[in-house]
């Protein structure tokens, strides 16, 4: 089982709890650190260890399942997926971010999505 003591929760971000624990995960994945095949701790556990409330934990392992970063394989534990390639990875990044700044300043989901339609229509061919 993994040991994720390199998660750092900090009470002064305006970043949700939930969310920098998301993060702090997918960049291991990412850069390699979180193996394709590595069991992470089970909810009950990390939200331990974070001092977090179980749900924030879960919210974080069903985000990163949604993502394909990871599996739940019900009492086997939740697993790390193969990870995506590099551009794909990048691009879930990017979505993420787009969603949690659109969330911050109170941009609903249409809005956002028309500037990143936007974005896309002014890029060279």
């Amino acid at each position: 089982m993994a040991n994720l003591d390199f998660i750092r929760i900090d009470p002064t971000s305006a970043v949700a709890p939930y969310q920098q624990v998301r993060e702090q995960i997918l960049a291991s994945i990412a850069h390699g650190d979180l193996a394709p095949g590595t069991k992470l701790p089970s909810v009950r556990a990390l939200a331990g260890e974070l001092d977090l409330a179980v749900n924030t934990v879960a919210k974080v392992y069903k985000e990163l399942e949604a993502q394909g970063a990871v599996v739940t394989r019900g009492r086997h534990g939740t697993i790390v997926q193969a990870t995506q390639d590099r551009g794909e990875q990048e691009v879930s990044d990017a979505a993420a971010d787009l969603a949690r700044v659109s969330q911050t300043w109170s941009v609903n989901e249409e809005t956002a999505v028309k500037y990143l339609r936007a974005a896309f229509s002014s890029l060279p061919r």
